[in-house]
């Protein structure tokens, strides 16, 4: 008889997968499905196993309709091409580059009329905007380049997940109003900048850089060199707001603790360093999915039971969905967020007796790296199209620096927002675990064949998850019979 855990997993993937099925389905062969699952329920009342099936196609078509809704919220397709004037408020923090500025408007008004669709506005570098102010505009409205059909980048996909349907490039613009959006985000996101600012006072280039990439996930100021060292190295997720991120350092604060605290303790620690990140990265929804996403496989690696981590993993995945569901086709740092959190859950324990010789406070940081870097391997090539030989290795020799540089780092920056020079001794500690990553990261990026450009195309990627997820099962399978035998 199916238990209340195990029909609450199915209820939740069945939401899942039909956010999934949503791209493909049409409303007609969805209202053919509902009387199915309706007749389905109504007829096996008595029988729970068929009543948990009707309801799980059921929770199916809402999902499905869940993406189909979201994805058909476009208001500004009949404005494409033409001349607009309008105004909006900035929504995100200004996204900064070298040469322009990108601003997400959101509460659009165009000729009276209100719009629930944002639009990407491309200004110039100055002058600089802030979130929350109400600015107007006035540009031609163009649709956001779609490639998917050739397999390549598609921006409008791209765009689409943060409600963007339109681009405006280099109108003409001016602030109406200031603070009109959330104060508590407001406030976040000066705090953010100040610290930058703050650091950038008492740390050289490109440890200062290098060290708000950590803190707050900005890596605009980081240098292209770096940036492809990081990329031939395998070790760009360290400076990403993603849950992989997040999980992976999170893991290595955990395993530095360890050393000398209790694990309840530890895990408190970690947690409340989850959360710090979150509050420095401005709190967006990205930075709080990451900071949850990373809080479950804090979850995972210390209290080990399977079966509840498997539904809080499937809770946590339909309520994003149902927030955004578009981030499931179209956001990358999400799907490898689960697939890392899948690997801690699910191979970390399979993989552990093949390594009781390595050392314990090693093992701490090798095996979780191991298996996020197994099971986020074929989709990082399916997008990224790298292989880096190096990435294993290298992220064993930094990741137990890493929470010593971020430690240090914060208090740093805390110092300086006080007064610059009593952040200078613990600036020089930051520095020297900084320049100690960057030198491991730089020399390993040299190493001749340190990367192989790869691509997997979507079939070999389910052919991959496939063989992965079907070894993972027969191995529980096999542990359990030689643990009852």
């Amino acid at each position: 008889m199916l238990s209340k855990s195990k029909i609450f997993l199915i209820l939740c993937l069945g939401f899942v997968v039909g956010v999934f099925l949503g791209k493909y389905l049409s409303y007609e062969i969805m209202a053919v499905l509902a009387m199915i699952f309706v007749i389905i329920t109504a007829l096996g009342w008595k029988n729970r196993t068929v009543v948990v099936i009707g309801l799980a196609g059921i929770m199916m078509l809402v999902g499905a309709w869940r993406l189909m809704s979201d994805v058909s919220q476009n208001d500004l397709a009949g404005l494409y091409g033409q001349k607009i004037s309008g105004e909006g408020t900035i929504m995100q923090e200004p996204d900064e580059r070298s040469d322009k500025i990108f601003l997400t408007l959101g509460k659009v008004i165009i000729d009276e009329k209100i719009y629930g669709s944002k639009i990407l506005l491309i200004v110039r570098r100055f002058p600089e905007f802030e979130y929350g102010e109400r600015i107007s505009f006035e540009g031609k409205l163009s649709e956001p380049q779609d490639a998917e059909s050739t397999g390549e980048f598609s921006y409008k996909n791209y765009l689409s997940r943060f409600g963007i349907t339109g681009l405006v490039y280099y109108p003409k613009s001016e602030v109406l109003a200031a603070q009109q959006g959330n104060m508590i985000k407001y406030n976040l996101l000066k705090f953010k900048k100040l610290f930058v600012l703050k650091l950038a006072q008492v740390l050289p280039e490109p440890q200062n850089s290098f060290l708000a990439g950590l803190l707050v996930g900005l890596r605009k100021t980081i240098p292209e060199d770096l940036t492809d060292a990081l990329s031939i190295t395998g070790t760009t997720h360290v400076i990403a707001i993603s849950g992989f991120n997040i999980t992976i350092i999170a893991t290595a604060i955990n395993g530095l603790l360890l050393r000398f605290f209790k694990r309840k303790i530890s895990f408190i620690i970690a947690l409340i360093a989850i959360g710090l990140f979150v509050i420095l990265a401005g709190a967006s929804a990205s930075a709080v999915r990451a900071g949850i996403m990373g809080a479950l496989g804090m979850l995972a690696l210390n209290i080990g039971r399977v079966n509840s981590i498997t539904n809080a993993l499937a809770l946590t995945a339909a309520v994003m969905l149902a927030v955004n569901p578009q981030i499931l086709y179209f956001d990358a740092g999400f799907q490898l967020s689960f697939l890392a959190l899948m690997g801690l859950v699910y191979l970390v324990l399979i993989l552990e007796p093949k390594f009781l010789w390595v050392p314990k406070w090693l093992r701490i940081y090798f095996l979780p790296t191991i298996a996020a870097y197994i099971f986020t391997l074929p989709l990082l090539l399916y997008h990224f199209d790298r292989l880096s030989l190096v990435a294993i290795p290298v992220n064993i020799l930094v990741l137990p620096m890493i929470p010593a540089a971020m430690l240090f780092g914060f208090i740093t920056g805390s110092l300086a927002l006080i007064w610059p020079i009593l952040a200078y001794p613990t600036a020089w500690l930051s520095w020297g675990a900084l320049t100690y990553v960057l030198e491991i990261v730089r020399w390993a990026a040299k190493i001749p064949f340190a990367a192989a450009n790869w691509h997997l195309n979507l079939g070999w990627v389910v052919l991959c998850y496939l063989i992965l997820v079907s070894w993972i099962f027969y191995k529980k399978v096999w542990i359990l019979k030689l643990k009852t035998s």
